[in-house]
């Protein structure tokens, strides 16, 4: 599943960042990483929505997350 493709992103960018020197993850390192083919397309897929304003890049911290705390609070 996705933990799996997560897991060996990591480590194969690990490797990369070691054997060039980078010594650090970064989006660009790890952008050159090749993953299975259903993890590239679940990227492509999350990018484009993310693109088209489908989908927030960033989870909202408005009302709904003090929301949420308030309903698990009571």
């Amino acid at each position: 599943g996705h933990f799996a493709s997560l897991m060996s992103m990591i480590g194969r960018g690990c490797y990369r960042a070691i054997k060039t020197g980078a010594e650090s993850l970064t989006a660009g390192l790890l952008d050159e990483v090749r993953i299975d083919q259903a993890a590239e397309d679940a990227r492509g897929q999350l990018q484009a929505a993310i693109a088209t304003g489908q989908l927030p890049s960033r989870p909202d911290t408005g009302t709904s997350a003090s929301a949420a705390g308030e309903a698990m609070a009571v």
